[in-house]
C-alpha cells in the first residue's frame, strides 16, 4: 500500500496539518531541527498501531499529546492501493482507551479494522519500528553495541523480532550463570548442594530411629497402594456410571429426534417473496408519513392578478405625484430666491413691490415730471449764477479803467456792465421762483408715494416687472401644489382602502402602506406556491402508494394470505420448521453411530436404568471402603508423627525432604534457563537459516550501492561460526571475514540486510520506509550512495526520508516539502 495524504487533526506540536504526498515512490521532507520531522514520523507510527500517552510510552517514541492543548488528539492516514484505505485514530481527555479509537475505511465505506490489519500481517509497532523505520535512535542502538553484538544482530535480522530474541537469550545466559556456578559456593544452587549434605549426614547419625520410622513409612504406602488400587477401581466404576449417564442422554435426545420428526411438516412459503411483501410494505409506510407531512394548511386560492395590477397602478400614481409635487415646490423655492435677490439688488423696490400696475405707471409719469422741472432748473440756472455776474462785473472794471483814457468807451463799457449785472439780478429772482415750485413739486411727490422723488423709479422698473411676473408664477404654482396634494390625499384615501389601513397624506407613509400591501401579496404569493406544490407531491405520494398496494396485493394473491399480518404469521411456521429441522440435524449429530442402532433395535430404557442403578451401590460401597482406608492410613500416619516427637528423626527427615524439594525447584529452575536460551538460540538459527538466504540476493545489490562498488558478494556459509563465519567480496575479488570489517562497514552491511529484509516481505507487508535523519552525518560521497540505494529502492517501495540537510532534500526530491517553523504552534 501506498501512503498518498497525510491529514494531522492535532498531535504534537501540529494542528490542522495536511500533507498530499507526491505521485512517485520517493518523496523528501526538509526542516531544520525541532521543525516536526520526527513529530511526523512518529504520527504515521502511532497512527498505525497506537498512541503512547504517559502510562504507554515506549522508549522509542515518546508522549506527543498536543501542545495546543486542542482534542482530538490523532488524524487520518490515507493509503492507495487495492482500492484507497483510510484509518483514523484519535484520542481525547477522559477516553479509556490510551491507544486511541480506531476508524478504517475501505473504498468510502467503514469496514471492521482487522480488515486493514490482515493486509499487513497484524504486525505490532515493535515490528515496525524495528524493521521499517530509520532514525538516529536506530544509529544510537548501533553505536552501543559490540562488534560481536553487530554481528549476531546482521546474521539474525531474518529472524523476526530478531533483537528482541537477543536479548532475551542474553537475559537467560546471565541469570543461569547467577543459579549456578560450577567453582562457586554463594548461588543459590551451590548453597542447596551444602546443606542438603550436612542434612544427610545429620539424618545418617539417627540411622537406627530412622529405622523404625520406616518400617512404619512402609506400612503407610502399603496402605496407600491399596488406596490408590480401590481408587483405580472406583475411577472405572464412575467411568462406566457416566458412559450409561451419557446413554441415558442420548436415549433422551432420541425421544426429542422421534417427537420433533413427527411434529415436522412442509410450510410454502418463499423467503424471497416475502422480503418483497416487507420491503413493498416499508416504502408505503415511508411514503405515508412522507404524505403526511406533505398536507397543508388552507390557503386563500383568490387570483392576485387583479390586485398587483392596481398595486402596481398606485404606485405609478404615488411615483408621478410625488415626482410633479416636488418638481412644483422646487420651481415655487427657485422663484422665491429669485424674489429676494431681485429685492437685494434693488432695496428701493420694497416700496413699489404691491402697488397695482396702474399705479406704477402713474407713480412713473409723476417722477419723470418732477425729475424734467428739477432738470430744467438746473440748466436755467447754470450760466445765470456763474457767466453774467462775473462778465458785467469784468466790463464795468474795464470801463472804470478805460474812462479815463477813452472817455466813450469807457461809458459803454460801464453801460454794458451795469446791464449785464441788471439782468443777472433778474434772472436770479426768476430762478428762485422756479426753484420753489419745483420745490413744491417735490414735497406733493414724496407725500403722495411716501418716498422721496430722489429715487430713481426709471431704474426700478425692470426689477418691478420681474418682480410682478415672478409673483404670477408663484401664485400659479402654489394653485399646483394645491391640486396635486388634493390628488395625494385622494390616492391616500384609496391605497387605505386597499391596504385596510388608515389614510395617510405624505407620499412616504402612503409608499410605506403599498410596500406593506406588496409584502402581503408576495406572502399570499409564497403560500399559494408552497400549497400547489405539497398537492402535487400529495398527489404523486399518493399515485406510488396505490402503485405499491396494487403490488403488495398481489403478492398476498400468490402467496395465498390475507394480508400483511397472515404472511408475518406464516412466515414465523416456516422458521418454527426451519427451527425444528435444524433441532433434528443437531440431534443426530450428536447421536452420530447410536442414531441408526436406535432406530433399528430400539432402547431398553429400564434395563439401563436397572444397571445405573447397580452402579450407583458399586460407587457407594467403594466409597466406604475408601474411607476404611483413609482412617488407617491417618492413624499409621498419626504414629508417625506421634514417634517424631520423641525424637529428632521426623524432623531431620523433614527438613531433608525440604532440603531436596528447593534443590529439586533451583535445579528445575536453573536447567530451564539454560535451556531457554539454548531454544532462542537454535530458534534463531532456525529463523535465519530460513529468510537470510533469501535476502542475500538483494543484499548484494544494496551493500555494492552503499559501499560505493567496494564489495560486490555476500558469502553465507551453511552455518555460520567462528570456524565458517559470514564472508564480503571485495571489488578486487579478496574474500573478508565479516568481523574483520570496519566498525562503519558493519554497519552499512546492517542497513543493506534490513533493507533487503523490508523489500522481500513486501508481498506481504507493503507499508513506506520511514529514514529520519539516520544519514546526518554521512560525507558527500556517502550522501551518494544512500541517494542511488534509495532511487533504485523506490522502484518497487514507498520511501520518505525526513531531513535537516537541504542538500540531501533536493537530491531526493525535486520538489521535497519544507516545514514552516512559524507556522506552527508552540
Amino acid at each position: 500500500m501506498k501512503l498518498k495524504q497525510i491529514q494531522i487533526y492535532n498531535f504534537g506540536q501540529f494542528s490542522d496539518e495536511i500533507f498530499d504526498l507526491p505521485d512517485g515512490n520517493l518523496a523528501a521532507f526538509f526542516g531544520e531541527n525541532e521543525a516536526g520531522k520526527s513529530t511526523t514520523v512518529a504520527f504515521i507510527k502511532q497512527i498505525l498501531f497506537g498512541f503512547n500517552l504517559k502510562n504507554t510510552a515506549s522508549s522509542f517514541f515518546e508522549d506527543y499529546e498536543p501542545l495546543s492543548k486542542a482534542y482530538p488528539m490523532g488524524g487520518k492516514l490515507v493509503f492507495a492501493g487495492d482500492g484507497d484505505w483510510e484509518i483514523e485514530r484519535t484520542y481525547s481527555k477522559g477516553d479509556k482507551s490510551k491507544v486511541g479509537a480506531v476508524k478504517v475505511w475501505h473504498r468510502g465505506q467503514e469496514v471492521p479494522e482487522i480488515l486493514f490489519y490482515d493486509q499487513i500481517q497484524n504486525i505490532d509497532g515493535n515490528f515496525y519500528a524495528d524493521s521499517f523505520i530509520f532514525n538516529e535512535d536506530l544509529m544510537r542502538k548501533l553505536a552501543s553495541l559490540s562488534e560481536a553484538e553487530i554481528l549476531e544482530n546482521i546474521y539474525y535480522l531474518g529472524a523476526a523480532e530478531s533483537s528482541k530474541l537477543l536479548s532475551i537469550r542474553s537475559d537467560f545466559a546471565k541469570e543461569a550463570k547467577d543459579l549456578f556456578k560450577a567453582s562457586g559456593k554463594k548461588a543459590p544452587v551451590n548453597q542447596d548442594l551444602i546443606l542438603l549434605n550436612e542434612q544427610k549426614e545429620q539424618v545418617a547419625a539417627n540411622e537406627s530411629a530412622f529405622d523404625d520410622y520406616q518400617k512404619l513409612e512402609a506400612a503407610r504406602l502399603a496402605k496407600q497402594k491399596q488406596l490408590a488400587d480401590l481408587m483405580a477401581i472406583r475411577k472405572g466404576q464412575e467411568a462406566e456410571l457416566k458412559q450409561c449417564e451419557k446413554l441415558l442422554e442420548q436415549a433422551q435426545n432420541y425421544e426429542n429426534y422421534l417427537r420433533l420428526k413427527k411434529a415436522q411438516k412442509d410450510v410454502a412459503f418463499d423467503p424471497d417473496l416475502y422480503q418483497k411483501a416487507v420491503d413493498l410494505n416499508a416504502q408505503i409506510k415511508a411514503l405515508k408519513t412522507a404524505a403526511a407531512k406533505e398536507v397543508a394548511e388552507p390557503v386563500d386560492l383568490t387570483d392576485l392578478s387583479g390586485a398587483k395590477a392596481q398595486l402596481a397602478n398606485f404606485k405609478g400614481r404615488l411615483e408621478d405625484l410625488t415626482r410633479t409635487l416636488q418638481t412644483n415646490q422646487l420651481q415655487y423655492e427657485q422663484l422665491e430666491d429669485k424674489q429676494r435677490n431681485i429685492l437685494e439688488f434693488s432695496p428701493d423696490l420694497a416700496d413699489v413691490k404691491d402697488m397695482p400696475v396702474a399705479d406704477f405707471q402713474q407713480l412713473q409719469a409723476d417722477w419723470e415730471k418732477v425729475n424734467a422741472e428739477s432738470q430744467a432748473e438746473a440748466v436755467d440756472e447754470a450760466p445765470l449764477a456763474k457767466g453774467l455776474p462775473l462778465a458785467g462785473g469784468i466790463l464795468l472794471a474795464a470801463g472804470l479803467v478805460v474812462l479815463f483814457a477813452n472817455r466813450t468807451l469807457g461809458i459803454l463799457l460801464l453801460l454794458v456792465g451795469a446791464g449785464l449785472l441788471a439782468y443777472a439780478f433778474y434772472q436770479k429772482g426768476q430762478a428762485g421762483q422756479e426753484k420753489a415750485a419745483a420745490n413744491d413739486l417735490k414735497q406733493a411727490f414724496a407725500k403722495k408715494y411716501g418716498f422721496s422723488s430722489s429715487v430713481k423709479v426709471d431704474s426700478l422698473v425692470t426689477p418691478y416687472r420681474d418682480y410682478s411676473l415672478n409673483r404670477k408664477s408663484m401664485v400659479s404654482l402654489d394653485q399646483q401644489i394645491q391640486e396635486r396634494e388634493a390628488e395625494l390625499a385622494d390616492l391616500g384615501q384609496e391605497v387605505a382602502l386597499f391596504a385596510k389601513k388608515n389614510p395617510e397624506n405624505e407620499p412616504a407613509l402612503i409608499n410605506k402602506q403599498l410596500v406593506g400591501a406588496e409584502k402581503q401579496l408576495e406572502d399570499l404569493a409564497d403560500q399559494q406556491r408552497v400549497y400547489r406544490q405539497k398537492q402535487e407531491a400529495l398527489s404523486g405520494y399518493q399515485k406510488q402508494i396505490a402503485d405499491l398496494e396494487k403490488q403488495l396485493l398481489t403478492i398476498f394473491n400468490q402467496a395465498k394470505v390475507a394480508d400483511l399480518a397472515s404472511y408475518q404469521a406464516l412466515a414465523a411456521a416456516k422458521r418454527e420448521q426451519d427451527t425444528a429441522k435444524a433441532q433434528i440435524e443437531a440431534l443426530a449429530n450428536s447421536l452420530g453411530d447410536q442414531l441408526p442402532l436406535f432406530e433399528k433395535a430400539g432402547f431398553d430404557l429400564a434395563a439401563l436404568k436397572d444397571k445405573m442403578a447397580g452402579l450407583s451401590q458399586q460407587l457407594a460401597d467403594s466409597d466406604r471402603d475408601l474411607a476404611a482406608l483413609q482412617q488407617e492410613s491417618a492413624n499409621i500416619k498419626a504414629e508417625e508423627r506421634q514417634y517424631a516427637d520423641s525424637s529428632q528423626v521426623y524432623e531431620g527427615k523433614q527438613k531433608l525432604a525440604q532440603l531436596e524439594e528447593k534443590f529439586a525447584r533451583d535445579s528445575q529452575n536453573y536447567l530451564a534457563t539454560l535451556l531457554a536460551g539454548e531454544v532462542i538460540g537454535r530458534t534463531l538459527d532456525l529463523a535465519s537459516n530460513d529468510r537470510f538466504p533469501k535476502m542475500l540476493v538483494l543484499a548484494k545489490k544494496y551493500f555494492a550501492l552503499l559501499t560505493g562498488g567496494r564489495y560486490q558478494d555476500i558469502l553465507l556459509p551453511e552455518k555460520v561460526s567462528k570456524r565458517t563465519p559470514m564472508k564480503v567480496v571485495r571489488s578486487d575479488k579478496k574474500k573478508l571475514a565479516v568481523q574483520y570489517l570496519s566498525r562503519g562497514t558493519q554497519e552499512q552491511l546492517y542497513f543493506a540486510l534490513k533493507l533487503a529484509f523490508v523489500m522481500q516481505i513486501r508481498d506481504k507487508i507493503d507499508l513506506p520506509i520511514l529514514i529520519d535523519d539516520s544519514f546526518v552525518n554521512f560525507d558527500g560521497p556517502r550522501t551518494t550512495n544512500i541517494v542511488n540505494l534509495l532511487n533504485e529502492l523506490s522502484k518497487n517501495k514507498q520511501i520518505l526520508v525526513f531531513t535537516a540537510r537541504e542538500d540531501l532534500a533536493k537530491q531526493v526530491s525535486e520538489v521535497p516539502y519544507r516545514y514552516v517553523k512559524e507556522a506552527r504552534h508552540a
